[in-house]
């Protein structure tokens, strides 16, 4: 590809503010590709509808083309994909004391773990993400070595699991009308727009509270709270 896989962190409003360098990758979210597979097996039709995947930038029809382009790269040929993007991890790794790197930026693939099957990443990246795959939920470390920290996302169908990773000291994401309380359901809130990489610095159990942007403020599913 002519231009880079991943996004750096400035380039979005909110990853500009993390503390750490980034790099981010976004590809088409759901069934945007020609070979039927979901990239987020877990979506709702709450989060579905208020996906940021046409937010911002997003909304411009050569970012969405561009979006699709790596999505159809990664699923018709995996390994050469990862390749280069395991190749930029690393260039920019070695600038950086830290870098934090998010492969989930709008869809809910296993990219970190393929990633880190097939190719060798830089000691001093670090991997974030969110989910509705409980499963994925939760701050582990990888067979590489690497930090994964994954935080759940709350939708209007999911809320038992929502409630299971608090209970095991994990964080969840939770969209909320208007401004964020302190304690949701006994846990406390963090302001989760403060930085995208808030969730790294944040031991569970605890809530990353998400204010209702675009079209989830005409959300009428319970994917957002209040």
């Amino acid at each position: 590809m002519a231009t880079e896989i991943l996004s750096k962190g400035d380039t979005n409003a909110k990853t500009k503010k993390n503390v750490r360098a980034t790099l981010i990758l976004y590809l088409a979210p759901l069934y945007q590709n020609s070979f039927g597979i979901n990239l987020c097996p877990k979506a709702t039709a709450g989060c579905g509808a208020a996906c940021l995947f046409t937010s911002g930038r997003g909304a411009f029809a050569n970012v969405i083309s561009a979006r699709i382009r790596k999505t159809e790269m990664m699923l018709s040929d995996r390994r050469a994909f990862l390749k280069i993007v395991a190749d930029e991890i690393n260039k920019a790794a070695r600038k950086k004391d830290v870098l934090a790197v998010r492969l989930n930026g709008t869809s809910d693939y296993k990219l970190v773990e393929l990633l880190l099957m097939d190719y060798a990443v830089a000691s001093n990246v670090i991997f974030y993400d969110y989910t509705k795959i409980r499963s994925k939920a939760g701050r582990r470390k990888m067979k590489s070595g690497h930090d994964y920290v994954v935080t759940f996302s709350r939708a209007e169908s999911n809320h038992e699991e929502t409630m299971d990773v608090l209970r095991n000291d994990g964080l969840a994401s939770v969209v909320f009308r208007g401004e964020l309380p302190e304690y949701w359901n006994g846990y406390k809130v963090y302001d989760g727009d403060e930085r995208d990489d808030l969730m790294i610095d944040i031991k569970g159990p605890a809530v990353l509270g998400l204010r209702a942007k675009g079209k989830a403020k005409k959300d009428t599913t319970g994917f957002v709270v209040g």
